[in-house]
């Protein structure tokens, strides 16, 4: 979970190199890959996400590759995870298709303790629909029970690789239904696949553990999946950061290790325009 604006600012002010980043920030000083390297995006996690699933699906010669953000509310993640798709794309021969998921009428009911019932209650983030659709500028808005809408999306899916996912359905049932969308034959998928779970972590009256919420549903997804298939850390990840990123923990990767090219040698060919 982000810092709160106010305790960004107190951070800004009495650690200078954070002031220039939220300059960098605001006015895209400097290349995209730069920015990155400084954590200097709104969402540095999507930037993160959308930019090495692209590197990969060039090196493997895929064209086109789908990224996809579970819980999009009012929309403010969305349409971060467009921009970030439109910049990477200028520096990428790979396409980028934009979706998210959501129910539209905002946290459902629950009564199950693996929800984390002290957090969230029913009826947050309800979207106002015509509004998300006029921020949009090309991505899929996708609506209704993900336990429906998923299965009917891989359905139709075809000429493009999932290659970045963020989960930010808080409860654990939703996040459990939502990894479904793994469920799809090896062509739907980059070998391994970019994700962000956000509410991993989270302040000191949240207290997120692996027997509630998202933790839980990937821990119980990587016990029963049944194939050759886990969600893993990206080992080492925050120590690699040139920047300290508070979210490196949040980031992991859906790793298909018996996808037809997961072995495929990556070589150093790198994803440029």
């Amino acid at each position: 979970m982000p810092a709160p604006r106010s305790a960004q600012a107190v951070k800004a002010v009495l650690q200078p190199h954070l002031l220039v980043k939220a300059l960098l920030t605001k006015f895209s000083i400097g290349s995209f890959e730069f920015r990155l390297a400084l954590d200097a995006l709104p969402r540095p996690w999507y930037g993160y996400g959308v930019y090495h699933a692209a590197n990969v699906a060039a090196r493997l010669g895929i064209p086109q590759i789908t990224v996809v953000e579970f819980g999009v509310a009012m929309g403010d993640g969305l349409v971060e995870l467009e921009r970030m798709a439109r910049e990477v794309s200028r520096i990428s021969p790979v396409k980028i298709h934009v979706v998210g998921f959501d129910s539209g009428e905002g946290m459902p009911g629950h009564s199950d303790y693996r929800d984390v019932p002290y957090i969230w209650r029913k009826g947050q983030y309800k979207m106002d629909v015509d509004a998300v659709r006029r921020k949009l500028k090309g991505a899929e808005l996708v609506l209704g029970p993900v336990a429906e809408t998923v299965p009917a999306f891989l359905s139709r899916l075809k000429d493009t690789a999932i290659g970045f996912v963020s989960f930010d359905l808080d409860y654990y049932t939703s996040t459990c239904a939502a990894l479904k969308i793994f469920d799809g034959p090896d062509e739907m998928y980059l070998p391994r696949v970019f994700c962000y779970f956000d509410d991993i972590i989270g302040d000191d009256a949240q207290l997120h553990s692996e027997d509630v919420g998202e933790l839980l549903a990937i821990k119980e997804f990587n016990e029963s999946a049944l194939r050759a298939q886990r969600i893993r850390p990206i080992s080492g990840m925050a120590s690699k950061r040139l920047m300290a990123s508070a979210w490196a923990p949040q980031m992991m990767v859906y790793h298909r290790y018996d996808h037809g090219r997961y072995c495929e040698y990556l070589g150093t060919k790198k994803a440029d325009g």
